[in-house]
């Protein structure tokens, strides 16, 4: 890892041990100029029609590189404000039929409640019957037990995370999607905690529909979310959650033609300088490399791990770090002191890690990213002692 060029996109290692990544990653330095260059742009041209549009169109750029990395094609991808809108696009507006059937999979103890509420929200609204599936400790569903929820429901969508929030557990998606394909079901994927942690392949995985966020693993700005839809058809069976022009093909305001695909989804996107600056952050992410950042991740991870199994009368993991379904993302059970206590104790030393929910209990969660680096981890345990 270039080091140098880690302290220049990553200011905030000049203060802060940033370690709670999985809620939001600091902007890199290049996206933020990036997105000041194209607001001043903006503001210097005026959104007269040819610039505008030109405007709009560069910012495909984005999609483009994103579509490389997740092996999705660009014309798939719209872009949202966060991936809880990209869900709420699926979950309000999936063809549903009173009576129809969802399925979920751990939802009330493992999935984060944007990947959970809109879905309950959505079928108690349309007379949709929900069947969650239970998990194992790790949030891991039986797949046989998986199969038959979905094969004796009837199920026309099942939904599941990629990673869990809480215990940063990889989802067997495959062939969860598999299972579900083969019993007729569309499949849902929130892949926020896995796009610029793991890799996703979104080709491989089948997944029907996928969202996730441009502030979580990748560095880039809040305020963009994308959603995937993997063909026309799946498009097709959403019914557009907003409705504008930007859909359209149309020559007067009565008349018009829904564009095909998941372009009909995009009604009225602005947000097209955070776009671009989306698009430079992929950039940087992708120059440090997936196998690079995978490997920092882990390695980071483990070093608290290790140390943490030396403070097992204080602190105890809540998952099997050997089990080979990891993500960086460790999930910590206090036994002193609540985790809130620890959170802000690190605030005031500059410290940064959260607290989050396991079913009813509350968690420490410490999720370290690439830039950071071992004097961090031990600004960190200066904490946790």
């Amino acid at each position: 890892m270039d080091r140098e060029r880690i302290e220049r996109e990553f200011p905030v290692k000049r203060n802060t041990a940033y370690l709670n990544n999985a809620s939001y990653t600091v902007m890199v330095a290049s996206a933020v100029a990036e997105a000041t260059k194209r607001l001043r742009e903006f503001s210097e041209n005026g959104p007269d029609d040819a610039f505008y549009l030109a405007y709009r169109g560069g910012s495909n750029v984005a999609k483009e590189k994103l579509g490389a990395i997740l092996n999705a094609s660009p014309q798939g991808l719209v872009f949202a404000e966060s991936a809880t809108q990209a869900i709420n696009l699926v979950a309000n507006g999936f063809k549903f039929s009173k009576g129809d059937a969802l399925v979920t999979r751990g939802a009330a103890v493992t999935e984060h409640p944007s990947d959970y509420l809109p879905w309950l929200y959505y079928a108690d609204a349309k007379g949709v019957t929900t069947h969650d599936v239970p998990v194992d400790g790790s949030g891991v569903p039986d797949l046989s037990v998986f199969d038959s929820t979905v094969r004796a429901s009837k199920a026309k969508l099942v939904v599941s995370s990629h990673v869990i929030y809480n215990l940063g557990t990889i989802e067997p998606v495959e062939e969860m999607c598999r299972i579900a394909h083969e019993r007729g079901a569309a499949f849902f994927l929130d892949a926020s905690q896995s796009a610029g942690n793991i890799p996703v392949d979104l080709d491989a995985i089948g997944c029907d529909y996928a969202a996730g966020t441009a502030s979580k693993w990748f560095c880039g700005p809040l305020g963009v979310g994308f959603l995937y839809c993997r063909d026309d058809e799946a498009a097709a069976r959403l019914e557009p959650l907003n409705f504008g022009a930007n859909a359209t093909e149309y020559t007067d305001n009565l008349s018009y033609r829904l564009l095909t695909g998941a372009a009909r989804l995009q009604e009225g996107y602005r947000n097209w300088a955070y776009v671009y600056a989306f698009a430079v952050a992929l950039d940087v992410w992708d120059s440090f490399g997936l196998d690079q950042i995978r490997e920092a991740d882990s390695r980071l991870s483990l070093d608290i791990v290790d140390r943490l199994s030396e403070m097992g009368d204080r602190y105890r993991l809540l998952v099997d770090f050997d089990d080979g379904r990891r993500t960086c993302i460790v999930p910590v059970e206090t036994l002193k002191e609540t985790p809130a206590e620890v959170v802000q104790r690190g605030l005031k030393a500059k410290v940064t890690v959260a607290q989050r929910e396991y079913g009813r209990r509350k968690i420490l969660r410490i999720s370290p990213h690439f830039y950071n680096d071992e004097r961090e981890i031990e600004r960190l345990f200066e904490v946790l002692r």
